[in-house]
């Protein structure tokens, strides 16, 4: 009964203030509202591809047994390295040279006539909302009195002085910044079960948000493609070699053995035939491990040359209908139910004081 009592009690005590109730619900609904319109907009695009495995080991195997008799292992040299797999392609993203690339590439955004790079949009142009220069300011504020006492470097970009010309490579705090908005805007997920690769770009504008996962996708591409020129070439370039080294064995095995039998016309010995038998052998295997280099060196040049894609474009960026953030249902809902849990723990929190109150003056 007294539980009942109570329930009764605080039923009533919420009735009573439920204008106090709907009035810190109202507050805390256009406070979240105020945080939904100045958030900063932002959109994104997606692109979707496939991995394409390819066939390994033919060459090496038709090549493997024959240069196993004179005590090479082709196959280990030609998979010295082995195969780039998706789970290598997130570090490319993260990696200086691509986004150096990505950040330095003209885009169309609708607020400029002209393109604009990356780098000149968030460097020059953006302008951070109310929310996040306000964070910056009270919780940033450390780094950014940091950032003041070291001073600014040069913001000078490709082709501009301000860095030593001693071959290595150095950012200026401007290209630092903008990487690591590009580290947060561009994410790359991988899905092991079939090798699907979803990149996905986000940026202010949905065209621009579009391009980026374009240019994302190609440069990806073009990195990994390159790697694996490089892994060709030097294939091409290791098969050359060896060629042209069991070329001059061959040669010396097939003049060794002309000459012993220019020599030697009548064979009448068993001494001489068995060394002919052993020159024969020795020109067979020089011959066969020659001849299937001759092979590998044409497969080589033609790897080299080929032009196979590496990704299958299962879904190209498109330009995004609608914004990614700030999502402003969702914000509102959530500080409208955060709205009431505080205007109910603001009312029976006042009840509670106030008994404790009515009980301390009884007491006194």
């Amino acid at each position: 009964m007294e539980e009942e009592i109570n329930l009764i009690e605080v039923a009533r005590t919420l009735w009573l203030s439920r204008r106090t109730i709907l009035l810190i619900v109202l507050i805390f609904g256009a406070l979240g509202l105020f945080i939904a319109l100045v958030s900063p907009v932002e959109y994104t695009a997606k692109t979707i591809i496939v991995t394409r495995a390819e066939s390994r080991g033919s060459a090496a195997g038709s090549l493997g047994g024959l240069a196993a008799l004179v005590g090479i292992n082709l196959g280990a040299v030609m998979d010295a390295g082995s195969e780039l797999t998706p789970i290598d392609y997130p570090e490319f993203i993260q990696s200086l040279s691509f986004q150096k690339s990505l950040m330095y590439t003209p885009l169309t955004w609708q607020q400029f006539p002209k393109p604009v790079t990356l780098f000149d949009y968030y460097d020059k142009y953006y302008k951070p909302g109310f929310l996040t220069v306000v964070r910056q300011y009270t919780i940033g504020l450390p780094k950014v009195i940091i950032g003041w006492v070291k001073g600014k470097n040069n913001k000078a970009g490709p082709g501009k002085t301000g860095a030593p010309d001693d071959g290595l490579v150095y950012l200026s705090n401007s290209e630092l910044g903008v990487r690591g908005i590009l580290t947060k805007k561009l994410k790359l997920t991988l899905n092991p079960n079939n090798n699907f690769i979803k990149l996905e770009a986000k940026a202010p504008e949905a065209k621009a948000a579009a391009q980026i996962a374009r240019k994302a996708r190609e440069l990806l591409q073009e990195k990994v493609t390159e790697l694996k020129i490089n892994k060709a070439t030097q294939n091409l370039q290791f098969t050359q070699g060896l060629y042209a080294e069991k070329k001059s064995e061959f040669v010396v095995a097939q003049d060794r053995l002309a000459q012993f039998r220019d020599k030697n016309l009548n064979l009448d010995s068993e001494m001489a035939k068995t060394e002919e038998d052993r020159l024969i052998s020795e020109y067979q295997i020089a011959f066969s491990v020659y001849n299937e280099l001759a092979k590998q060196l044409e497969n080589a040049k033609i790897r080299v040359k080929e032009d196979t894609p590496i990704f299958s474009v299962i879904e190209e960026a498109t330009v995004p209908n609608f914004k990614s953030k700030p999502k402003t249902e969702m914000i509102l809902l959530i500080w409208i139910f955060l709205g009431g849990v505080v205007g109910l723990v603001w009312v029976l929190a006042a009840r509670i004081l106030k008994e404790a109150k009515k009980k301390w003056d009884g007491v006194g």
